[in-house]
């Protein structure tokens, strides 16, 4: 229990009694101002709201105290130190690796070579597909569909739509990610069998060769029977006769964690939950009888063969992981571990579950030039009322090699667009001519600019700002176990 009295106890020690008793508060060696309890708000035990020292107490000045001891405090933290993951890819990619190709490490020098190829744009159509294909990567609730549902969620439905929804929305993850679920178990068991003693090796890769690898996303009864009934118990049973309670135990409850998921991703089990939403009439007066073309649609849209759409997109994610991995593990050098780990570190800040907004990192070569883009994308941004139409606001950071870093924030809705520009100071003079060739732009492409600005780029912003709205979770009780 909390000391809110801050009771101490008498230094019993009569030998030393000019030496200050740790315990009690007049001699913690902390000067800082206490607060009374008020137990009305969830304190600390001495009443205090937190330490703040040097950075941390002029950012807490401006937006807010925050409690780095909570984990959305260790986000938002995480999310300000890795600011400029785009600048540390680029430097690495266009600087760093192009020496270490030179001085002849052959291994660096192929896998470099091979994600470089994926990045490689002919023509500015092909450049508009690789971003596609990353926006299809991200949105995966994205169509007629989900939009119609997430309009009827929004109009407050009945408890039993919400819950019925919200589990067909976890079968339909499931489903489309089938074949991504495939693909971690197969590596999970080539891992596993070289973990496990020689002597059950071969026992091991004989039921492993029972997995059908390439099974179509909802077809998952035979893959899941060889899962639950000879692997999961054979790798059960060999942990608790080995006592092996380290790596192979681990795998194997990742394998399980994946299996689950992969069992829970049927198709029969997919078209049972959506049978259960049209038992609500508010859900089935959405589609005004089409009920089966619209399953029929979604099962289409998450099958193998729209996965197969995005091959492309799978071989750039998985040549690059392939060379984090091996930069991470100081195969590039020791001087660029540190380089490896701080992309690696922002990449999965981005894709964190405490992250509202969809991240695209763009690397891509076009005539010539190299470049790093990152883009955040809040898709239902804030609107001022409910009768305004649906509003999306973007944050764009790109660097032009012959002119130098810019940043933009556009916000659209109803297809008009709201656009502050940061370019280079040197080229703020040229912003008449800037304006003219961006509203010439959006005009292309069936967009009314509404306002546009243009502003010298002084320094790097963050998507804290951009974004105040990712702050305002800080208020809610959130720790760190």
């Amino acid at each position: 229990m909390a000391n809110i009295l801050q009771v101490t106890t008498p230094n019993l020690n009569t030998d030393n009694r000019n030496m200050p008793n740790p315990a009690d508060p007049r001699y913690s060696g902390d000067n800082g101002v206490r607060n009374p309890v008020d137990p009305t708000r969830v304190v600390r035990a001495d009443g205090r709201d937190g330490e703040q020292t040097g950075n941390t107490a002029q950012e807490d000045v401006q937006y807010s105290v925050i409690n780095y001891e909570s984990n959305y405090g260790a986000f938002i933290k995480g999310l300000g130190e890795n600011g400029d993951l785009a600048g540390a890819l680029e430097r690495l990619l266009f600087t760093d690796l192009s020496a270490l190709k030179e001085a002849g490490n052959t291994e660096i020098g192929a896998l470099v070579d091979q994600f470089l190829l994926t990045m490689k744009m002919d023509s500015p159509e092909e450049l508009l597909g690789f971003l596609q294909g990353q926006q299809q990567l991200q949105v995966r609730f994205s169509g007629d569909f989900f939009n119609k549902l997430r309009s009827l969620l929004m109009q407050n439905p009945s408890d039993g739509l919400k819950d019925s929804a919200m589990a067909f929305l976890k079968g339909y993850n499931n489903y489309a990610s089938g074949s991504h679920l495939l693909q971690q178990m197969h590596t999970l068991t080539e891992d596993l069998e070289h973990l496990l003693l020689r002597s059950f090796r071969e026992e091991f890769r004989e039921l492993v060769q029972g997995m059908n690898w390439g099974a179509a996303n909802g077809d998952t009864a035979a893959n899941t029977g060889v899962l639950n009934g000879r692997l999961i118990p054979f790798l059960s049973a060999y942990i608790s006769r080995m006592h092996d309670y380290g790596a192979v135990r681990d795998a194997t409850m990742l394998l399980i964690f994946h299996a689950v998921r992969y069992e829970n991703g049927g198709e029969d089990r997919l078209i049972q939950l959506f049978e259960r939403m049209l038992e609500d009439r508010e859900f089935a007066r959405m589609f005004s009888g089409e009920e089966e073309a619209a399953l029929k649609q979604l099962l289409e849209s998450g099958s193998e063969a729209a996965a197969g759409q995005r091959a492309e997109m799978a071989d750039f994610a998985d040549s690059m992981a392939k060379l984090l991995l091996r930069g991470a593990n100081g195969q590039a050098g020791l001087e660029n571990v540190q380089q490896f780990y701080t992309i690696m570190n922002g990449m999965l800040m981005n894709e964190s579950v405490y992250m509202p907004l969809l991240h695209f990192l763009i690397p891509f070569q076009l005539d010539g030039n190299n470049v790093v883009s990152e883009m955040w994308v809040d898709p239902d941004a804030r609107r001022r009322s409910e009768e305004e139409g649906r509003k999306i606001k973007l944050f764009l950071k790109f660097d032009i090699q012959s002119l130098g870093k810019f940043e933009l924030v556009m916000t659209l809705q109803d297809r008009e667009s709201q656009i502050q520009l940061f370019v280079p100071t040197h080229l703020v003079k040229e912003g008449k001519q800037i304006q003219t060739d961006v509203s010439d732009i959006l005009k292309k492409n069936g967009i009314r600019s509404g306002q546009l600005s243009i502003f010298g780029r002084v320094r790097d912003r963050k998507v804290t700002e951009v974004f105040p709205e990712i702050r305002e979770k800080e208020t809610t009780i959130n720790v760190r176990i």
